[in-house]
């Protein structure tokens, strides 16, 4: 049986939450982010990040604007798209508000509560 190891609670968006990652040293590009936790988010796209890149994600929550930093962790190849995991870098007021506001979410998620 596999065992969850995560730490935080990850939340899965039924429509990818729109973001924009910023590679350091690099360019800008749109972000649609498929799940989210405390710690780290999920990707898909079509451009090539190097592993371990150093990336800054922004991103809003129920109208709350969240700028978190972080590195690629993980890369996997699907057909036509390549699907990322980044790291946040652990920011104890940043990630307070995190939880507090992807609680909420999960919360209106799970009554049917959230409008596109």
């Amino acid at each position: 049986m596999s065992e969850n190891r995560r730490e935080f609670f990850r939340v899965n968006f039924e429509r990818s939450l729109s973001g924009q990652l910023l590679v350091h040293g690099g360019e800008s590009m749109f972000l649609s982010i498929d799940n989210l936790s405390v710690k780290g988010l999920g990707f898909s796209s079509s451009i090539e990040i190097s592993l371990l890149a150093k990336v800054e994600c922004r991103f809003e929550i129920l109208d709350i604007p969240f700028t978190m930093d972080g590195s690629i962790i993980r890369k996997s190849r699907k057909t036509d798209e390549i699907e990322y995991g980044i790291d946040f870098v652990v920011d104890k007021e940043k990630s307070s508000q995190l939880f507090k506001q992807l609680n909420a979410y999960q919360i209106r998620q799970r009554r049917g509560m959230l409008v596109d």
